[in-house]
């Protein structure tokens, strides 16, 4: 399995680091409009609520922002790539697996990747079975950039 999961990682690197340079442009976007909050003030570089939420969720997601608007942008950015990078290494080990019940001979292994737009399509043979893999990547202005991968 581990000659698999390094196929996949050398066939989807590209993916990784236009994963990570997408979270990473969303993480600047949504830290700055965490800044336009009108539930905080600053006080000395330093923000604090200015009223409670509404409901529980609403107070927590007022603390929540305080605490990484508090922290700053390069901690912010770090931790979610960080996540990131984990969800990317997680995702190929989830793959490798789902691959290997497939049946494919490693031994014969053959691939070959498609980048279409943002995602990225694999389809690996070993000369009788074939499987293609692929990712459906969602992001959006509230939504942070995560992706999945399908198999056929």
């Amino acid at each position: 399995m581990t000659t698999l999961i390094e196929t996949l990682k050398n066939e989807t690197e590209s993916l990784r680091i236009q994963y990570l340079e997408m979270t990473q442009n969303w993480a600047k976007n949504n830290f700055a409009k965490m800044q336009e909050s009108k539930f905080l003030y600053t006080l000395n570089g330093k923000y604090f609520k200015n009223c409670f939420g509404k409901t529980k969720a609403e107070d927590a997601m007022i603390n929540r922002t305080a605490t990484i608007l508090n922290k700053g942008i390069e901690i912010y950015i770090s931790e979610l790539k960080k996540d990131a990078e984990n969800h990317y290494e997680i995702s190929i080990l989830k793959l490798a697996s789902r691959i290997e019940e497939k049946g494919l001979n490693v031994k014969n292994l053959k691939t070959l990747t498609s980048h279409i737009g943002v995602n990225i399509e694999t389809t690996l043979t070993d000369g009788i079975k074939n499987v293609k893999a692929f990712t459906i990547i969602a992001e959006g202005i509230i939504q942070r950039p995560h992706y999945r991968y399908l198999i056929k």
